[in-house]
């Protein structure tokens, strides 16, 4: 892919930071209110900006895992890259998936003496053609300009199970222990194979990768739909959508970490 941009090592910088590597993808990330660190991290390759190609992904430490920070790190990097490798190399969708998943698990256990942890989402843009996936409670979401929202994301957690065996979304994410994670990347883990999902819009719109720092105040499909329309309303260039959607999320208290990376999928 000929335009790349990711997060670098350097801590200062990554306090708040916005990447733009091509007029219709950007990503925002920032420390939030509460949390002395940012432990979430992106990484962004366009390969062709007029074709809409491109490898997306946000990674969010375990914040009780020392060396989280480098964790998200390495493994937004990694599985960008070997997305890339395997598109590259006409792998399948879910194989591509599973392989560039694997491979970031073994770059968080390879970064540190003491492995740290993370969870991970990753989505694949091929002339609008959609795929994407995660292990962990990081999110995609696809907002289509006809009002339309859907969850793309399936999250590992105990939320999750909750709402699968019948609780309602608002009752289970406030249920004990709630945000505890079923599967991640790194330290213990014992199963990194991601959830797959591909899309075909119908419609042009925006496909949104974020942490649960953003979804935390705008869970469901409907909410998340009416906080997008909120923030296009000021600005619908990518770079400013992205910056106002983790201000929209400090602006709440910002609980977490925020990460919202955007991309506009045009047919």
């Amino acid at each position: 892919m000929g335009v790349t941009d990711s997060m670098q090592t350097d801590r200062s910088e990554r306090s708040h930071y916005v990447r733009v590597p091509a007029a219709w993808v950007a990503g925002c990330s920032d420390t939030g209110q509460r949390h002395r660190t940012n432990q979430d991290a992106m990484c962004l390759a366009v390969r062709d900006e007029t074709r809409h190609t491109a490898m997306l992904a946000v990674a969010d430490g375990v914040t009780t895992a020392e060396g989280s920070e480098v964790a998200s790190l390495v493994a937004a990097e990694t599985v960008v890259e070997q997305l890339i490798e395997a598109t590259q190399a006409g792998q399948p969708t879910n194989l591509a998936f599973v392989h560039a998943f694997e491979g970031a698990h073994q770059a968080v256990l390879d970064a540190r003496d003491e492995p740290s942890a993370c969870t991970l989402i990753a989505a694949s843009i091929d002339e609008g053609a959609i795929a994407v996936g995660n292990v962990g409670d990081s999110r995609a979401y696809w907002l289509g300009d006809d009002g339309s929202c859907q969850l793309l994301s399936t999250d590992d957690s105990m939320a999750q199970a909750r709402i699968m065996l019948g609780m309602s979304r608002d009752d289970a994410e406030r249920s004990n222990q709630a945000h505890a994670i079923t599967k991640w990347l790194g330290r213990s883990s014992t199963n990194v194979t991601p959830s797959v999902i591909t899309l075909l819009p119908r419609t042009n719109g925006w496909l949104l990768l974020c942490s649960d720092g953003l979804w935390n105040y705008s869970s469901s499909p409907e909410s998340m739909s009416d906080t997008f329309q909120e923030v296009l309303s000021r600005s619908s260039n990518p770079g400013q959508v992205a910056e106002n959607l983790v201000a929209w999320a400090n602006a709440r208290g910002g609980r977490d970490n925020i990460t919202a990376v955007v991309a506009r999928i045009e047919r």
